[in-house]
């Protein structure tokens, strides 16, 4: 059993707590925007979150040594400035990066708001999309301006249009 505080809401998992981070956000609490992407090596950073204001690696975190921490995932950033800049920025092409990137940079905003070129550097979270230049921009856009708290309200999900099918 883990208890923690998720996206600012209190959860309890009951599961081995040798689960990675990872499996009891997608797997339990159905929190699917946190990826998998190097295997649980935690080499890429696409599965990075916040935890206790600070960037994460998931997949290498077991729940069981997180009682009582507060987890922020990338639902928990969906009105963060930098989500915004982010799409500004039309910094999107496959995407799969992007939720890791997005928490690893919010936690960097929140400890450093106007981070050095060398602070964004060494971030481990890297795009095979190309996407850095438009990257690189959005947390230009959004360094010096503060990193506010991050929003623990997901967005409500988009509503699915109603399809019809045309009469046999």
């Amino acid at each position: 059993m883990a208890r923690m505080r998720v996206n600012g809401q209190a959860l309890e998992f009951a599961l081995d707590p040798a689960t990675p981070l990872l499996w009891a956000l997608r797997d339990a609490a159905n929190l699917t925007g946190t990826k998998q992407g190097c295997g649980g090596t935690g080499q890429c950073g696409a599965c990075t979150v916040i935890v206790d204001g600070s960037a994460a690696l998931s997949c290498t975190l077991a729940i069981g040594t997180l009682e009582g921490a507060d987890v922020t995932t990338i639902e928990g950033l969906a009105n963060h400035p930098l989500t915004l800049a982010l799409i500004a920025e039309d910094a999107i092409q496959c995407g799969f990066c992007l939720p890791g990137f997005t928490c690893a940079v919010a936690a960097l905003l929140q400890q450093s708001p106007r981070p050095a070129a060398e602070q964004i550097d060494a971030l481990p979270n890297r795009c095979a999309c190309g996407m850095q230049p438009r990257l690189r921009r959005a947390i230009e856009r959004v360094a010096g301006a503060g990193a506010p708290e991050p929003s623990p309200t997901p967005p409500a999900p988009p509503q699915t249009p109603e399809i019809v099918s045309p009469p046999r």
